[in-house]
């Protein structure tokens, strides 16, 4: 396929979940596709890599809402049971409390308090949570099944959530306060929403909804790790014919009177072409990808005023022996009200702390006879990813491996692997280092749009979508890919 020559072909920037979901659905249109990615390897930040006989997961750590992603593999003619076997993580969550007690959060009819007051802790535990079910079921099959497969339009969220509204007003914390009248139980009902980087009380009460996508679908694990995702969509991507250049990083997108016109890689090189879908964060694209004075007004604004979400230090650990008994995810929490220190960096070794054991659940994952444990330790107090010094990445993980082996006695560990916010900016493409992009729990009109206000430039990825995750990146790609078709049949009109 003459690439460099052709208008015909669609560029795709970005080689993780958004972008192989984007190539495959407008390569199945018919369309010729050529797909670039900096980094040497696909899958972004759904990958797997293998070290010391070890898989670990280079970001995602888990599968929420399987429904969701299952019917966006439907939406590219594939079968997500048959291609990314998972395992369903039958003890997803463990919270050690400040007085002893252990609380299991699971569903309605198994969570349980272990420790002080145990029977009447369970009691209040499942009470809330079957209130809470009962209340938010209808506003979780209206996300899944409505709002989040046709993106995140202010006007469509509001036909199908507007009944519920009264209910999402209000914070997390106070969702959580009165529903569950005992501070150990809102302790560990609040340390589900750990992985936000964002304090209950911070948090918009809508996010209570990863609580239900646990009780409704629960949590899934790849038996081949995160990576079995991408490596499926590579595969078909392959099958529908997208030229796939790995290791070729696009320098800029051009513009001719105003329209896209090419891109020109890293060595030079320029791509003809009319069409360009760019999965890496909007903020990239404003900033480095567009030329100064090109940046529609629109994607200006949006890059100024969207929040970033946090940034961590991820801490991979290949142990030498197995776990023990124990959940996928254990968390050490202090009370509902000071859960925001979590997210502060701290220069002592930290007292609270969340941790997952992915060979819990998928014991392949590690050599025979050993686990391999992860967590993300808060890189807090920092403007840019680049003021988060290599030394202060070290001293992180010294502090929470020995916090780790403090909670875990006779935790050995034969391999570390450790990534900074500046890692996870230049390896990943995670604008300034933050995690999830914008903040979770910002309004959709914060977000990038997927029609970028340039003729032929769409946007996808993680700064396009609200609450980001493993199937709402396959979603953002699809989303971009649809909008492009159509702005394509229009024009053929």
């Amino acid at each position: 396929m003459r690439i460099a020559d052709s208008n015909a072909a669609t560029v795709v920037i970005g080689a993780g979940l958004a972008g192989l979901a984007a190539a495959v659905r407008v390569a199945r249109a018919g369309r010729a596709v050529v797909l670039f990615d900096a980094q040497p390897a696909h899958g972004g930040c759904c990958s797997t890599t293998r070290v010391d006989g070890f898989s670990f997961n280079n970001g995602a750590v888990y599968v929420a809402v399987p429904s969701l992603l299952r019917a966006a593999f439907e939406q590219l003619g594939a079968d997500l049971d048959d291609e990314v076997p998972m395992a369903a993580i039958e003890r997803p969550f463990e919270s050690h409390l400040e007085d002893g007690g252990v609380v299991h959060l699971t569903d309605t009819a198994t969570s349980c308090v272990e420790g002080p007051r145990s029977a009447e802790r369970t009691r209040i535990l499942r009470d809330g949570l079957g209130r809470l079910r009962q209340d938010w079921a209808p506003v979780y099959r209206a996300l899944v099944e409505h709002v989040l497969p046709r993106g995140p339009s202010p006007w469509h969220a509001l036909l199908r959530l507007g009944p519920h509204l009264p209910k999402m007003a209000g914070s997390a914390a106070a969702l959580i306060e009165r529903r569950f009248p005992d501070a150990g139980v809102q302790a560990a009902v609040g340390s589900l929403l750990l992985y936000t980087g964002v304090p209950p009380e911070r948090l918009p009460a809508n996010q209570i909804i990863g609580l239900l996508a646990l009780m409704e679908e629960g949590f899934h694990l790849p038996r081949h790790g995160m990576g079995a995702i991408s490596d499926a969509l590579l595969r078909h991507a392959h099958a529908a014919g997208v030229a796939v250049r790995l290791g070729q990083a696009v320098e800029r997108i051009e513009l001719a009177d105003g329209r896209v016109s090419g891109v020109r890689l890293a060595g030079g090189e320029r791509i003809a072409t009319a069409r360009v879908l760019a999965t890496t964060a909007g903020f990239e694209v404003v900033e480095r990808l567009l030329s100064p004075g090109t940046v529609p007004s629109r994607l200006a604004r949006t890059a100024r005023n969207a929040p970033l979400s946090h940034r961590a230090v991820s801490i991979q650990l290949g142990c030498a022996a197995p776990p023990g008994p124990g959940a996928f995810i254990v968390n050490h929490v202090p009370a509902l009200a000071r859960q925001g220190l979590l997210h502060q960096t701290r220069e002592a070794r930290p007292d609270w702390l969340s941790y997952t054991a992915p060979t819990r659940v998928v014991p392949g994952l590690a050599p025979a006879g050993k686990s391999i444990i992860e967590c993300y330790a808060p890189a807090s107090g920092i403007g840019r990813a680049s003021e988060w010094s290599p030394q202060q990445t070290e001293s992180t993980v010294h502090r929470y491996v020995e916090a780790l082996q403090h909670r875990l006695p006779g935790l050995s560990v034969e391999t570390v692997r450790a990534i900074g916010p500046a890692e996870f900016m230049r390896q990943r493409h995670l604008y300034e280092g933050a995690l999830y992009g914008i903040a979770p729990g910002v309004a959709p009109h914060r977000l990038f749009p997927h029609r970028a206000g340039v003729e032929g430039l769409y946007l996808a990825g993680q700064t396009t979508f609200p609450g980001y995750g493993v199937a709402p990146a396959v979603w953002s790609g699809l989303q971009a890919a649809d909008a492009m078709l159509r702005d394509q049949r229009r024009a053929r009109r």
